[in-house]
């Protein structure tokens, strides 16, 4: 095993972030050895695997894919228990994240990429993607821009997206993607951040190193990487924890960070990289009356607990909500990111149990969803992009609500 003391420099680094992926991670390791002599060419090249005591196989079949002589390893501890698995599978995502990253700082390098091993999708095309634009054009941060559907990736579409957009003013879609390319100054800032141990670092970090980019006063970018697809990791959460895990992350980021999104107005787009790609995969799409029963069963059951969190107009609107018959169901972008924000609010505040209260905007965020597929049904890429687009504006137009409850907490209740 090699050790990122062992070699001497490297122009740059790939990082595969690794667990017990020994499915996958011999094709991505050939795309990436792939895609790195194409885009590297006469310069060096280093290959880093951070592990997090895959026990499978997984490191021996990505070296020999790679190349021993290129590859060092960076082996982590699987990190702490988990009391429940998290959404993307990994139980030590922040360990081999920072990882990788030490690794790149160490050996010099003038660009890394980072992927999850995971995936099946990985094309050799992403690697110029991710660290072209660090190399040739002077950027700090390379974000993933996947083409999804109407039922793929709803939390980032209608929560997470919208959400980091509105606080931090840049448009990076996927800001909590797994896989990203950094420059040197990234890396510096990133490794004397304090969230590396912080209790929601597991589902948090990749959103976190994104939002760190944002107030960075560093330059950020997409790069098209089309369809995205992982091998599923074990037990798969449910809703209700992939949105306590997401949400709550979100959540802890805009209280860590409030000094900064406070004197944010608007938002600008970045340069994206790559032609947007097309999904072909087969899409069974949400099932739009099981997400409104689970809304109507919350109404019912969850008011006294909205009530900490929610405006009683809020609720009001809510409840008129749950009584429209299917064809005439929509959830107003304005009702959905007031709704989003007063529970930022109520968690800052700590109004009630913390997991309890991130737990109860699962059937919220379902009648969000099932307005959403029974707007747009089978609608194409353009159109879903330009409805989410509608949706952003709202975050936007509605944060000064945010500002006013955070500041005067009382004073809209």
């Amino acid at each position: 095993m090699r050790t990122p003391e062992a070699v001497a420099q490297a122009d740059v680094v790939v990082a595969l972030t690794s667990w017990n992926d020994v499915g996958t991670i011999g094709t991505v390791a050939r795309a990436v050895r792939e895609g790195a002599d194409r885009t590297v060419g006469a310069g060096r090249v280093c290959f880093v695997l951070a592990d997090a005591g895959s026990t499978d196989g997984s490191r021996e079949l990505a070296r020999e894919a790679l190349g021993h002589d290129a590859c060092v390893d960076v082996s982590c501890a699987p990190g702490p228990p988990l009391a429940e698995p998290l959404y993307h599978g990994h139980p030590n995502r922040p360990g081999v994240v920072r990882g990788a990253m030490e690794a790149a700082q160490r050996l010099g390098a003038r660009a890394c990429a980072v992927l999850d091993a995971s995936l099946d999708t990985v094309e050799p095309e992403w690697i110029e993607r991710l660290v072209g634009p660090v190399l040739h054009d002077g950027f700090d941060y390379v974000s993933p821009h996947y083409h999804r559907r109407v039922g793929e990736g709803a939390l980032t579409r209608g929560l997470v997206y919208p959400l980091f957009r509105a606080l931090y003013g840049v448009r990076l879609h996927q800001p909590a993607g797994s896989e990203f390319g950094c420059s040197p100054r990234l890396i510096a800032q990133c490794l004397e951040q304090d969230f590396w141990e912080a209790e929601r670092a597991g589902p948090g970090v990749d959103l976190w190193i994104s939002s760190a980019a944002a107030c960075g006063d560093l330059r950020l970018c997409e790069a098209s990487l089309g369809v995205r697809h992982a091998a599923c990791r074990g037990m798969v959460p449910d809703l209700g924890s992939q949105i306590a895990q997401v949400a709550g992350a979100l959540f802890d980021d805009l209280s860590h960070r409030a000094g900064d999104w406070q004197r944010v107005r608007g938002s600008t787009a970045v340069p994206l990289f790559g032609a947007p790609g097309d999904a072909r995969q087969a899409q069974t799409p949400p099932d739009a009356d099981g997400l409104l029963a689970a809304f109507r069963l919350g109404q019912q059951e969850l008011r006294d607990v909205w009530m900490f969190a929610l405006a009683p107009k809020t609720l009001v609107e809510i409840r008129k909500l749950s009584g429209l018959p299917t064809g005439q169901f929509r959830f107003d972008d304005r009702l959905w990111a007031t709704i989003v924000y007063d529970f930022a609010v109520g968690h800052h505040l700590r109004v009630i149990a913390p997991e309890h209260l991130l737990r109860s905007l699962t059937p919220l965020f379902s009648g969000w969803l099932a307005s959403f597929v029974l707007e747009m049904g089978d609608a194409d890429a353009a159109a879903l992009d330009a409805r989410v687009e509608q949706l952003c504006e709202a975050f936007e137009s509605e944060k000064r609500h945010l500002i006013a409850r955070w500041r005067w907490p009382e004073r809209l209740r």
